[in-house]
């Protein structure tokens, strides 16, 4: 498989939750000029056997990206979860959550994926398929599962991932 090399804007401090409801994973803030034919890892899934059900993914474009500029959020691995910035991430799915068609560069707001471009997440979360990927995530120890976005090619501009998952209880 193709690799791409990792700037790791994972937050660590929001991993854990003591209920067994739905919370918002959010990434670090990721600058699109560092990160630039680069992946930006978000997220990242080691405990081994852990089901994560995705249920919403939102980009929050905090400044403006060049015009012309495009974001996609997709699914990767990484060999262990040690990985980090100038490591790789194996590509599985460049858009797997989010395309950049639905991606609005010159504007500071909140994005979700549409119906008019459907991800292969949203495909899978309206048609409410079983338990398997892109809907849930399973985690790894090793060949870990990540969420990781690629950025065309924007010199300026922010952004960050929102995620609201769901751990299955006993996994």
């Amino acid at each position: 498989m193709a690799t791409i090399t990792c700037v790791d804007y994972r937050r660590t401090d929001q991993r854990t939750t003591v209920l067994e409801n739905p919370f918002w994973l959010t990434s670090g803030v990721v600058s699109c000029g560092a990160a630039t034919a680069k992946g930006a890892l978000l997220f990242s899934f080691p405990t081994a056997g852990q089901i994560i059900i995705v249920q919403e993914v939102i980009v929050q474009n905090i400044v403006a990206a060049t015009a012309g500029n495009t974001v996609n959020v997709g699914s990767g691995t990484l060999a262990t979860n040690a990985v980090t910035t100038g490591g790789d991430i194996t590509i599985v799915d460049l858009d797997e959550y989010f395309l950049a068609a639905d991606y609005v560069v010159t504007a500071a707001t909140f994005l979700a994926p549409t119906t008019a471009n459907t991800s292969d997440w949203l495909t899978a979360t309206v048609a409410s398929t079983t338990i398997a990927a892109p809907r849930a995530i399973i985690g790894a120890a090793t060949t870990v599962p990540c969420v990781y976005a690629t950025i065309g090619t924007a010199a300026v501009g922010t952004f960050r991932v929102h995620m609201l998952v769901t751990i299955v209880p006993g996994t």
